[in-house]
Formats: structure tokens, C-alpha cells, sequence
């Protein structure tokens, strides 16, 4: 039964509305509507797919379709729109999948009838190629376009990943008795990773800081930024204010526990306070070290346990004594102790390294870790370049899909008492 979407007239009318068709005489398009066919489609049907070859171009009456390959979306379609027609004309396969979003009603023209109602009428083919070029040249000013933001867009995002790499260590302290080194690989332009080396001024510590922002992109990347200037400036200058909670008896605000307690305090009450809208926080390792003595207090604010591989074979985990940094303003931190001997090697680290994964999903995990470490070499680059190694062939083809951060530092021999 015909309904007025489907007379005659409304099918002309829509074939009108065609771009590459607006330039045909009456006579072709009512050739045209009266070989074109009516299709009435479910919703979430697919019409057309990409890679399949195909004779029919489509016309939208009423609904809505989106162009996609895969999952991922190109286009979407509403009442008007035409597709399927570059294969109509060029008798190539779809470049791509038309899925309708909700009931439609399409019209349908064959590649044959579609040729038999313009071959009578040169002027007709005359006008459908103009039409064509018009909508390439339009497409090539888009692409032009488009190209011109990409270009921009990769040239800011490589000022920034410039500008963060200027917020990492540019060079690690250099030690008697101490081997360091650092490994750092961000997934993307820019990092969620973060990590530190330095000396305190007025001490014979050495600050050892690693930490894991929630989140990637942009935004994990000023947060890295944010958390590692407050956690450096609060350990070197100790800003401390009337909110702070007094230090544990017998802890004095200059001593290896008061600063890291007063730093890492700080920088979660300033971040849960001032940014608390951004729901943004970080794992954190932050350890302070004696130089001369191989004593290490730390705070691990819910970040994965460094790993003290020791000279007789033996491993040890710093656990974690507190939550992540940035959620809570009151949040509590407890500061614990070890103590290095000559030899020993402590390996911190960042998800990006336990939690990689191969093409099956499988995670490299704290058991691969501790397979792919050796400890008994006597310089910590290779014990770095070795685990990295290990991670990039357990990861296989598959993406790297988070940042990875490395530090590892070998005492090597005791330093004398002055």
C-alpha cells in the first residue's frame, strides 16, 4: 500500500535533495524514482558493510544511520543523506559500514537502473559528474583542513612533552659509593609518571621519589607536574603550616621522618583541598636515604612495593603505609625504616611495568618481575635495560598501554665516618 513517503512525488522530491543529483532534469529523477525501490529497516540493522561489494546506492526518507568502520563512527546520516553511491559508481567495494540508529525508511536505486535512466540524457551524466567533483574538491578542503589542526595538534603536543620532560631529572645526583639509575617510558606524548633524585641541602640525605598519577593524557601529565614540584619544594624548603599535624614523638621537623611526613602531608592536603573537583591522585614512593649509612626511611602512599634485592640472595618488599595522595585531606601516613648493606640493590617501579600486558590480556606481574631481575650484576643500567627488555618481549605485539617508570639504586661500598 503506498503511503506518502513512498508516492511518486516524495520520492522525486527526495532524490531532489540529493547533492550530486539536484542538477537532473525532471524527467531523469522521475525515471529514477520510478525504478527506485522502498525499504522500511529495523533499528541497529546493518544496510551496507565495509569491504563487501555492492550495486545499490541508498536515500534516506526518514531515520538516521551512522557510517562507521568498526566501532569506530565516521558519520552520521539523517533524512536527505545519501550513501553507498561511490560504489554504485565506481563499482568498488564499501569503504566503509552503514548501521541505521533507529527505524528508517530508505530508497534504494540499482547500479543498472540508475546508469539506463542518465545514459539517455548526456547532460544528465555532465551534471552528476559535476556534482561529484564539487563534493571531492569540498572533501580535499576538508582533509586539508583537518590535516592543518593535526599538525598543530602534534606540534603542541610535542611542546608539552618537551616542557615535561624539562620537569624530570635532567641529570641524577652522581655518589661515592652509590650507583643510580633511572628508566622512563611514557606510553603517549605526554605522562602520568613521574619521578625524582636529589640531595636534601642541609643533610647527607638523598631523596628517592617515584610516583603514578591516576589517569593518562593531558591532564595526568600537569598533575605529574604538580605533585612532583610540591613533593620536591616541601622536602627542600618546608613549607609547613598551622593546619599540619604535629610530627611523632621524638621526630623533629629536620628529621628524615618529620620532612617526609611534612611533604607528603602537604602535598595531599594542598591537592584534596585546592583540587579537589578533579578527583585526581597519585601513588607515591618517597624515600629518603642516609648516604653514609644504607638507612632508607620512606612513605608508600599506595604505590607498588619497591623491591631491596639483597647481597645474599634474599628480597625484601617496602610495603605500603599509607593511602594514595590527593582523595583525603586528614589522610594518614606512616613512615617505616630499612637499611641498605654493601651490595644490596632497591628496584622501584610503576604499573606500567607489573601490569603489562601481552596479547592475551596476561599481566608480566610481581612473579616476572622477580624472573627477569638480575641483581647480581654489578651495574644498575643493565639491571634496568634487562627488565625493560624482559617487558617489551612479554608484551609481544601487543601496544604499550601505560607509562613505565624505573629506579634502581646499588650500594656499593660503605662510606667513612668523617
Amino acid at each position: 500500500m503506498e503511503t506518502p513517503e513512498t508516492s511518486q512525488e516524495y520520492r522525486i522530491d527526495t532524490l531532489r535533495k540529493c547533492v550530486f543529483l539536484e542538477g537532473l532534469e525532471d524527467k531523469v529523477l522521475n525515471e529514477l524514482a520510478s525504478k527506485a525501490g522502498t525499504l522500511r529497516i529495523d533499528a541497529d540493522t546493518t544496510i551496507v558493510t565495509g569491504g563487501e561489494t555492492g550495486s545499490t546506492m541508498f536515500f534516506i526518507i526518514t531515520g538516521k544511520a551512522r557510517v562507521h568502520d568498526g566501532e569506530v563512527t565516521l558519520a552520521m546520516l539523517n533524512a536527505g543523506d545519501v550513501f553507498g553511491e561511490m560504489a554504485v559508481l565506481d563499482s568498488e567495494v564499501r569503504s566503509a559500514s552503514v548501521t541505521s540508529e533507529c527505524e528508517s525508511l530508505l530508497l534504494s536505486i540499482e547500479r543498472n537502473d540508475f546508469y539506463t535512466a542518465l545514459s539517455a540524457n548526456p547532460g544528465a551524466f555532465k551534471a552528476v559528474i559535476h556534482a561529484i567533483l564539487q563534493r571531492e574538491r569540498e572533501i580535499i578542503g576538508e582533509i586539508k583542513t583537518r590535516s592543518m589542526k593535526l599538525l598543530s595538534y602534534e606540534k603542541e603536543m610535542e611542546i608539552g612533552r618537551r616542557i615535561q620532560a624539562d620537569f624530570l631529572p635532567t641529570s641524577i645526583p652522581d655518589l661515592d659509593h652509590w650507583e643510580i639509575a633511572a628508566c622512563f617510558q611514557a606510553a603517549r606524548e605526554v605522562a602520568g609518571d613521574f619521578y625524582d633524585v636529589f640531595k636534601l641541602k642541609t643533610s647527607r640525605h638523598l631523596a628517592i621519589v617515584i610516583g603514578d598519577v591516576c589517569d593518562k593524557g593531558d591532564g595526568a601529565a600537569i598533575f605529574m607536574t604538580l605533585f612532583r614540584i610540591l613533593i620536591r619544594a616541601s622536602s627542600l624548603y618546608g613549607f609547613m603550616d598551622s593546619s599540619s599535624k604535629a610530627v611523632a614523638p621524638g621526630t623533629t621537623e629536620s628529621s628524615p621522618a618529620g620532612i617526609l611526613l611534612n611533604s607528603i602531608e602537604t602535598t595531599n592536603r594542598y591537592i584534596a583541598t585546592t583540587h579537589a573537583g578533579s578527583s585526581m591522585f597519585a601513588s607515591v614512593f618517597f624515600g629518603l636515604l642516609d648516604t653514609e649509612t644504607g638507612e632508607l626511611h620512606y612513605i608508600n602512599a599506595g604505590h607498588e612495593a619497591p623491591m631491596i634485592f639483597r647481597n645474599n640472595g634474599e628480597t625484601e618488599l617496602l610495603d605500603i603505609t599509607g593511602g594514595v595522595i590527593g582523595l583525603f585531606p586528614g589522610a594518614n601516613f606512616q613512615v617505616e625504616t630499612a637499611s641498605l648493606q654493601p651490595g644490596d640493590l632497591i628496584f622501584t617501579y610503576t604499573d606500567g611495568v607489573n601490569e603489562a600486558k601481552d596479547v592475551e590480556g596476561q599481566q608480566f606481574n610481581e612473579d616476572r618481575i622477580l624472573d627477569a631481575a638480575v641483581p647480581e650484576k654489578n651495574d644498575v643500567h643493565i639491571f634496568l635495560n634487562a627488565m625493560l627488555d624482559a617487558v617489551c618481549e612479554f608484551r609481544g605485539e601487543a601496544d604499550q598501554s601505560d607509562d613505565i617508570t624505573m629506579l634502581a639504586l646499588r650500594y656499593l661500598s660503605p662510606v667513612a665516618s668523617d
